[in-house]
């Protein structure tokens, strides 16, 4: 097994030891908003004196900072250190390319013996159909040695085509083996090439334990969750249920396999110390080290590419081309057509948000993930023409880049399971009892955390001044106990699904929901025509606006209806708003706003007007 060391290894007095591996999985995770903490656990028997062990195939990625390791025997743990190796039976990238380079140079001598031996035969060919001219301007031949020479040419010249025949089939299959070889080769340029992390750890024992326990636990990006909710309205006079889900991701590079989950809503990337304040000096433009970066190409709402590659030259479709999500081991092949299809995490790290695109022969292409649909074109690699080899019938490159891809996989159904909830100080978690499953694969996985019924007071809203529909809300008080955050919700009422939503969580004490519209509450704005006057005097103008404004509920249940509305502002001081009348309204004066809030029966009907005059040299009003 070879090993790329990332910390030092303390250097040993006495002689050498072989070490010895400790045999684990992942089986706690706790699945940060960005990160996750892995757990593993292992028992082995110790010798007495100085033992070497190590914990292998763990994810690459792991922060090497955050590595934890606890023990329990009659043993002291001397060092920890990380480094990164190969999975077992795995080789590193520079070996495999250089087994692929020698597979190809193979195959290229036999093809290039091939070549010697058509061209050997092509001659042969030329020289028959050289001696048939020479054989015709002969005179004093018999008709036997006339005979006897065609009979020979005739076979001969089979043999020479069949020969030639024969070897354009053999070049075909070899030429079939170099392309075989350059998609392994395609595959490598990805970069996954099995390596994994790899924790180490020297202890000490004056007796032989024979069941010495270790715990490592060790922090890893690429992972993370995402709140959603369903919620759902039966009836008006029921509280609203709500469905707490959690989006769980992760490409780590290590499966989770009935591992017992933790969801947390903190963030430990993030800075955890207060920030301090420096001098600040008039005149000169202040500054923090806590600046955002620019943005970049990358849009957060997209979670699958797809597309089509082609030659930029021949615009032919390109198939075997590489599609991956860079700095991660995401990523597709094209099919014979060009045609790929890459699912997005929900979450990618600065450094991972653009795709790459590699195959054999041609410039990689990058590209940000910032819509939904992407073409690409690839330029040939000049670089390589130079070694290009003709054969019989087609070309043949001779170089090639490395890497290794992970196809998508479908993503998985939510699973219903129980749960504990914990609340911290600056962080609540929720701890999932059943064994689940998420593997590194970067689709999302849906976890049931919760469902609670939840108090509310339901009521229409409305504006018709910009639709005639009426939207149904729920306020929910005290709904910081809930432990909600931001995040996309599935909205139903009466058992139907009526659209998609956003949870904001960051407006105030009471959670209002916006449950979308409901043709059994109609609204209709018209403009009277008994307000509908004008008057003119010299310059000056004065001008009646007037409306009226019905609303029905064909609703079973009687509903409160908020119905809004506004009386115009004026930026001119020439121009006035004046007798405004909104009967059973409130208005604020300052921004003009008209509220109506009505109780409304079982199939109740209410109507109201409001109007106002506006008087100036040029008109006001809408």
């Amino acid at each position: 097994m070879k090993r790329l060391f990332l910390l030092f290894l303390p250097l040993f007095a006495g002689a050498e030891t072989t070490p010895v591996p400790l045999s684990s999985k992942p089986e706690k995770v706790t699945v940060f908003l960005n990160g996750a903490q892995i757990t593993r656990t292992a028992k082995v028997s110790l010798p007495a004196g100085r033992t070497e062990l190590y914990f292998g195939n763990l994810s690459p990625k792991l922060d090497r900072n955050t590595v934890q390791l606890k023990g329990e025997g009659s043993f002291t743990v001397l060092s920890v250190n990380t480094q990164q190796g190969f999975a077992e039976g795995g080789k590193s990238r520079y070996e495999k390319t250089q087994e692929l380079e020698k597979k190809k140079e193979v195959l290229d001598d036999k093809i290039s013996v091939q070549l010697k031996m058509k061209e050997v035969f092509i001659q042969e060919e030329a020289l028959l159909k050289k001696n048939q001219e020479l054989a015709g301007k002969m005179q004093n031949l018999k008709a036997t040695d006339i005979k006897e020479a065609a009979d020979f040419q005739r076979v001969r010249l089979t043999e020479v085509l069949m020969k030639q025949l024969e070897i354009d089939r053999a070049i075909s299959k070899l030429n079939d083996e170099v392309k075989e070889l350059n998609k392994e080769m395609t595959l490598l340029n990805t970069g996954a090439d099995k390596q994994v992390g790899e924790v180490w750890v020297t202890v000490s024992s004056k007796v032989p334990v024979p069941a010495a326990a270790f715990t490592v636990t060790y922090f890893v990006p690429d992972a993370g969750w995402k709140p959603s909710y369903d919620i759902r309205v039966e009836n008006l006079e029921k509280p609203l249920t709500v469905g707490y889900r959690a989006q769980v991701f992760q490409f780590t590079g290590e499966d989770w396999n009935g591992v017992k989950l933790t969801l947390s809503n903190a963030d430990p990337r993030r800075n955890a110390t207060l920030p301090q304040l420096s001098p600040w000096y008039g005149g000169v433009e202040y500054r923090t080290d806590y600046e955002m970066p620019p943005p970049s190409q990358y849009n957060p709402g997209v979670h699958q590419v797809s597309g089509r590659v082609t030659d930029k030259k021949t615009h032919e479709a390109v198939a075997g081309v590489s599609v991956q999500i860079r700095n991660t081991s995401l990523g597709v092949l094209t099919n014979e057509n060009g045609i790929y299809r890459l699912d997005i995490p929900p979450i990618l790290p600065e450094n991972a948000r653009q795709l790459e695109f590699m195959s054999v022969g041609y410039q990689k292409e990058s590209r940000g993930i910032s819509q939904e649909l992407l073409d690409v074109e690839m330029s040939v690699d000049t670089r390589v023409l130079d070694e290009v080899v003709v054969v019989g019938y087609g070309t043949q490159r001779k170089t090639a880049a490395t890497g290794a891809v992970s196809n998508a996989l479908m993503g998985r159904m939510p699973v219903p399971i129980d749960f504990t909830e914990k609340e911290a100080p600056t962080s609540r978690s929720y701890e999932i009892q059943n064994s689940y499953t998420i593997l590194s694969d970067g689709k999302v996985y849906a976890v049931e955390i919760k469902e609670a019924e939840i108090p509310a007071s339901f009521e229409y809203r409305a504006v018709p001044k910009r639709s005639q529909d009426a939207f149904l809300t729920a306020q929910i008080t005290d709904w910081t106990k809930y432990g909600f955050q931001d995040g996309e919700m599935s909205l139903f009422l009466e058992g139907n699904f009526v659209g998609k939503g956003r949870l904001d969580t960051g407006t105030g004490d009471t959670l209002m929901l916006s449950l979308g519209k409901d043709p059994a509450v109609q609204i209709q704005r018209t403009r009277t025509k008994d307000f509908n006057k004008k008057s003119f005097w010299g310059s000056s103008k004065s001008e009646e606006f007037g409306y009226e404004i019905k609303a029905k509920s064909t609703r079973s249940q009687p509903i409160t209806l908020v119905v809004y509305d506004q009386f115009p502002l004026s930026r001119n001081k020439e121009i006035e708003i004046q007798d405004k009348k909104a009967p059973g309204a409130d208005v604020n004066s300052e921004t003009g706003l008209i509220t109506w809030r009505w109780k409304m029966k079982p199939s109740e009907e209410q109507k109201t007007r409001f109007g106002y005059i506006v008087k100036g040299p040029k008109g006001g009003g809408e």
